[in-house]
Order: structure tokens, then sequence, then C-alpha cells
């Protein structure tokens, strides 16, 4: 055993932290630290092209650092004044700072600690029971306490892994419902969605939140039961050079120019996925294969089953005010994988194999009309009537349009928007394969009597929030300091019809058999 006393341990960390500063001078950036989509750089960006008159930035985040030097890049700073010139210049500082410590040009570590006090509070306790019925959900709530670590190696490798102290999604003191087999939640022939739900496979669900459903409470806790232990949430292993990137994520991903919530792929839960990206000023190339989890009994897979979100999206900015996406994107169900669905070049709807795939089209585009005032949108397909097609099945697809406004102010940046968005209510539904994900939560569940342990499941879209059978109209202005402090308010419009991710697609009620047809829906509606 080894004994440090605090005076000598005291001494050890003044001599590594002179060490690293003798190390830190003239270290080459590292291209492949990926910066998280909380960070300030992404918003500062925004509105640093809307000052400039220029069409957003890549909105498919997160960005390497190569990536957003290079749209740091298109900006000229000699043209610039005042706060979008400071603006400028934090952006340039923030890219290309590193990590805190740094040794000579191969190696930078880092490690980040902060601590956060949240307070809750409602007073109708009826209603609001579930995470579902808040606006502030379980991926907005803070931990308690955060502690990451970041490590480098050259100029092209860098990986960072994070500890959460925070509530579990699924906590002991929750009210349970035992199973979704058995309830209300799945469809005559006992689906969620496309998910067959067995017997066997006991997938509990929440009935009413502990968390969520208390007229007050805090983030603080000191009982261990109620700790999450779906940790790290943000697990990054990055490669990546001038104008390219490779990695393996557990992160958040967002994919799409709407500020509610992206028809693509949204950022309301982490995802696991693998992802290549080749970025230059006139046009970026994503290629994201997204892992999906799959039904188990704590530790036993119940279902063969497993499924991989593939996207391929082309980003053309041709213009400096005009910048366009177009994406195919497929859900793939397999029980053995076939290397042959991996190539990103493939057309999947040529793919005409509905037990296996379900392909989703997809645009978008941003346009700066001129400095400060923006004019952009996305469309989703699913599902559309092909010349020589009946109408045995209704159209499925959504819509997200807006205009966004950003002026310069005092200190900092008002920017100001109002967005539509419409979806149909047969998006992302479909027998045989859907776009529906599940997220599985351990927790010391009330299962039994004994307390072993269970996972709890959540189903999720994996693109707009709310799925389908939704109409939203929201107008926010956002004033944010140079300094790093905001200020919001915002006012929302919602509308949501019968459509539920648990109500079946079909007018039977068999989540196994096709979609309600077109003239069905008609008379729903």
């Amino acid at each position: 055993m080894c004994l440090v006393s605090k005076k000598s341990f005291l001494i050890l960390i003044l001599a590594f932290l002179s060490i690293s500063l003798v190390f830190s001078s003239e270290v080459e950036s590292v291209k492949a630290i990926t910066f998280p989509l909380d960070s300030d750089i992404y918003e500062d960006m925004d509105n640093l092209y809307a000052l400039c008159g220029l069409s957003r930035p890549s909105t498919n985040r997160p960005w390497s650092q190569a990536q957003a030097s290079k749209i740091l890049e298109e900006v000229n700073p000699d043209n610039l004044t005042g706060v979008a010139k400071r603006l400028y210049e934090k952006l340039d500082e923030e890219i290309n700072e590193g990590l805190r410590w740094k040794f000579g040009d191969d190696f930078q570590f880092d490690t980040r600690f902060d601590a956060s006090l949240e307070m809750y509070a409602h007073t109708n306790g009826d209603d609001f029971i579930t995470e579902e019925d808040w606006e502030r959900s379980y991926q907005e709530r803070k931990s308690l306490m955060h502690l990451a670590f970041d490590f480098t190696s050259g100029d092209s490798f860098y990986t960072t892994f994070d500890i959460h102290y925070k509530w579990g999604r699924s906590d002991y003191h929750d009210t349970f419902g035992y199973y979704y087999y058995d309830s209300d939640r799945v469809s005559e022939d006992k689906y969620v969605g496309a998910y067959q739900i067995t017997e066997a496979s006991k997938a509990a669900y929440v009935k009413k939140s502990y968390m969520f459903s208390n007229a007050f409470m805090t983030n603080f806790f000191l009982d261990t039961m109620n700790f999450s232990f779906i940790w790290p949430k943000r697990a990054v292993f990055s490669f990546g050079g001038d104008d390219w990137n490779i990695s393996l994520n557990r992160d958040t991903l967002s994919m799409g120019n709407a500020f509610y919530g992206n028809l693509l792929v949204d950022d309301h839960h982490f995802s696991d996925y693998a992802r290549l990206t080749k970025f230059g000023k006139y046009f970026t190339y994503d290629w994201v294969i997204m892992f999906i989890d799959t039904l188990v009994n704590n530790d036993e897979v119940e279902n063969e089953e497993s499924r991989m979100y593939l996207i391929h999206n082309l980003q053309f900015r041709i213009l400096d005010k005009v910048t366009f996406q177009i994406s195919e994107n497929v859900m793939y169900k397999y029980s053995t994988v076939d290397f042959r669905f991996l190539n990103p070049a493939f057309i999947y709807h040529n793919i005409n194999n509905r037990s296996m795939f379900n392909a989703l089209a997809y645009a978008e585009l941003n346009a700066a009309l001129f400095p400060g005032f923006e004019l952009y949108g996305q469309f989703a397909l699913d599902q559309a009537q092909a010349p020589n097609e009946d109408d045995s099945q209704a159209g499925s697809w959504g819509v997200v349009a807006g205009m966004r406004h950003t002026a310069a102010i005092s200190d900092g940046v008002l920017s100001s928007y109002v967005e539509f968005a419409y979806t149909s209510p047969l998006l992302y539904r479909r027998d045989g394969v859907d776009f529906i994900r599940l997220n599985r939560y351990w927790s010391f569940a009330a299962l039994d009597d004994s307390f072993d342990g269970s996972h709890t499941t959540f189903f999720d879209y994996i693109g707009f929030p709310d799925g389908g059978d939704t109409i939203m109209l929201e107008l926010r202005s956002t004033y944010r300091s140079l300094s790093s402090w905001d200020v919001s308010a915002f006012a929302r419009g919602y509308a949501h019809g019968e459509m539920t991710m648990y109500k079946s697609h079909n007018s039977a009620g068999l989540n196994e058999e096709k979609p309600i047809t077109a003239a069905s829906l008609r008379q729903v509606m």
C-alpha cells in the first residue's frame, strides 16, 4: 500500500500542471474531436451565418473539429464588424483550443466535472404522471453530477466517455404495467408498431412515473437504487482528417433544420450509430448506420430479429445563400446481416421486400434571402401512391416549414422563428418494418418481491418526436449574449389526432396486416 500525504499530493498536482503547461505550446489541432450537441458552437455558428447572409451550415450534427473549422472558413473575418466579428473570434477560439492538457504534438487529455441542481413542480398530479406529459423530458433533465474524460492521439484520433449520476428513466418507485402483452398498448395480434410482443418477453412499461408524477421533485438523490445504470450516456470513438471523419458513437444525433423536431433523425434520445462524413465547401456526404435495440427479458434476447437504420444523405451548397439536401433512408430488419445491403450508393426503393425493408425519402432546404432572414423546410415521404398502384394504403408523409430572423443587438444576438409542422396519421407506421425504435433502461424495478431488477422498455420514434397525426405551430425568440447566457420565450399551438404509437395502423386492429386504406382514413378524418 502506498500512502501519500495531502501536502505531497498537492505538490504532485502542481508538478503535473507545470509539466502540462510546458508541453502545451504549439500543439496542432485535433481534427477528430467531436463537439456534443449541447455545445455553444452550433447555435453561435448558425447565428454568425445568418448575420452574414449565408444559408445555415450543415444541419447534420454533431460536427468534428475539422468540419467545424471548414464551416467557419467560409466566413471572411475581414468583412465583419461588431457582434459578428466578436462571434467569429469566439468560435475560432472554441473550435481550435483543443483539450486542456497537451503533451507535445501527440497527446491531449481533459476531464470535466459539473454539478446541476434542478427543481420541478406542477399542480395537476392527475394528468401529469408520465414522461410524455412533460415539455422537459428525461433527455432534457440534468444529471446531478457529470464526469467526462477526453483523450486524443496525434491530430486524427479522439475518444471520450462520461459518467452521469442521474435518476433512472425507470425507477423502482414507479408503478409498472405487467406487461405490454396484457395491456391496451398492443394491437389485437400483440404488436407495438411492428414489434411483436410475446408473453415470454415480459416487456414491462411505466404506468406512473415517480419522477414525473410528484407535485414537487428535484434531481437530488442519495439512494443508489435510483441511479441510472445506463452509462456512459456519451461515448465517441472518432478518426478524422481535413475533410473526412469516421466514428462509432453512443451520442445524440440530429439530422434536419427544424427546431421543434426533425422528420429524419431527432435528438430527443441517445442513439448508437456508426457514421462516415466526407465534407467540403460545395458537397457533404453523410452515411449513418444506426443500431436499434431489441426486446429482452433481463439478459436473454427473446426475438431473433434485429434492426438497423441505414441513412445516406447528400448535401449541396452550390450557392452561399442556398443549401439543399436529399436523403434516402431505410429501416432494415434482419436475423443474419446481408452485407450487400450496406452499400450506401444503392437505391433502397429498388428492394421490393416489405418484410425486411421500409424506405423513407427526405429533402431539406435552407435559403438566406438577405442578411438576418432565412426560410427553411423539410419533407419526409414514407408512402405515396405510385403509377399503376391502387389506394390500398393511405399516404404517409410529413412536412416542416419555417422562417427565422436574426439580428445583432447590444452584446448579443436576438433570433426569432415561426415554425409549422404537419405529419400525416400513418407516418412511420407499416406492417413488417416501421420507424419506431425501442430503448431499454435497467432499474431495480418492482417486477416481483425479490427486486432482482429488470429492463423496462420504452418505445420511441426515430424522427419527429410526436410521430404522425400532429399539427404544430411554434413562435420562439431567444436572446443569446456573447458571454454565454440566454433567455427565451415561446408560444405553441399543438393538436394531436387519435393515431398514437400504441394504436393499430390497421382498421381491424391487426398490426401484421397492411395499414388502413386511403378511403378508410378519409372516413376517419
